[in-house]
């Protein structure tokens, strides 16, 4: 039986999970195969008894999740690894009755060690801005360190130029926020009408989140379908990317505008199927990693006072 270690070191916690290999093989093999790694913890602030962290491999979006269930339907406990690239775990009642695939489950000794890092957590996210490093590892193992994977290595020296500076960039940010998210949740960019910038915040989170997991997520997700030809997934990267592209550059990530753009330019010399997966997935993972940040730091709290429900209001 195998079991995984889910630890936050600021929080001197740690849970065990055992992996529920017979669900999912493929995908709990995958997960399994990118430990040891570290991420950052994040809480949901729609669905909200579950809290996840972005996993650093593209694995889980193409792997195949072979038993999927509802998890507000599952018992407290239970791991998840979705195709956004998110580990998921459900500590208490879900109000989103989304279909995931699962992996492992928090035994019910650790449950009440679960719930309070949970509740840390949510204050990180909704009020406080912390920053929670989660470090993931198989049990009985623990490694001196730990470095971002590398996505393989493609043919032309300008793509691989390219390839490295995303890995780069990626590495700088995975655990420390990038400087042009913290400029804007400042006030710093000059944008946003009649002198607020709320919504601009409202607008980069959406734009992020349709670049990432909704764009180049699934265009990793073609590369494996051999019905798609790698023509059109040249064709349809700068098409479903440029416009997100310009207006996040504009809202101050002049890296991403950039890193983007280069990446445009750099199709015509990728030649296989493999060599188009490597870069974006890279630019994948760098723009979700973006996205996680852009979460965190979201002003949630202004919600407080003026946007209950008429239940949560009743019971105030």
């Amino acid at each position: 039986m195998k079991r995984v270690v889910i630890a936050w070191p600021a929080l001197d916690a740690q849970v065990t999970a055992v992996l529920t290999e017979e669900l999912n093989p493929e995908l709990t093999r995958a997960w399994w195969d990118m430990l040891p790694y570290r991420s950052v913890q994040s809480h949901a602030v729609v669905a909200d008894g579950h809290f996840y962290h972005l996993a650093p491999s593209a694995e889980p979006v193409h792997t195949p999740h072979r038993t999927a269930e509802d998890r507000s339907l599952a018992p407290d406990g239970s791991v998840y690894l979705s195709r956004l690239q998110h580990l998921l775990i459900k500590y208490a009642p879900l109000l989103e009755p989304t279909v995931c695939a699962r992996v492992a489950r928090v035994p019910e000794e650790d449950l009440p060690t679960l719930r309070r890092v949970a509740e840390q957590c949510w204050e990180s996210v909704y009020r406080t801005k912390r920053i929670l490093e989660v470090r993931v590892t198989r049990h009985g193992v623990h490694p001196d360190h730990w470095c971002l994977p590398i996505q393989p290595r493609v043919v032309d020296p300008d793509a691989q130029a390219l390839l490295d500076d995303l890995h780069a960039h990626t590495e700088r940010i995975w655990l420390s926020p990038p400087a042009d998210l913290l400029a804007l949740n400042r006030g710093e960019i000059p944008l946003g009408s009649r002198g607020q910038y709320f919504s601009t915040l409202v607008y980069v989170n959406g734009e992020l989140r349709l670049l990432g997991s909704t764009t180049l997520n699934p265009l990793v997700a073609a590369t494996f379908d051999q019905d798609v030809p790698l023509a059109a997934l040249r064709t349809l990267l700068p098409r479903l990317t440029a416009m997100q592209a310009e207006f996040l550059g504009h809202c101050g990530f002049h890296d991403l505008h950039s890193l983007m753009h280069r990446t445009h330019r750099a199709l015509p010399a990728l030649r296989t199927r493999e060599e188009f997966r490597s870069m974006t997935t890279a630019l994948a993972l760098y723009v979700n990693c973006l996205r996680r940040w852009a979460l965190h730091f979201f002003p949630w709290q202004h919600g407080e006072d003026h946007l209950f429900s008429a239940a949560a209001a009743r019971n105030r």
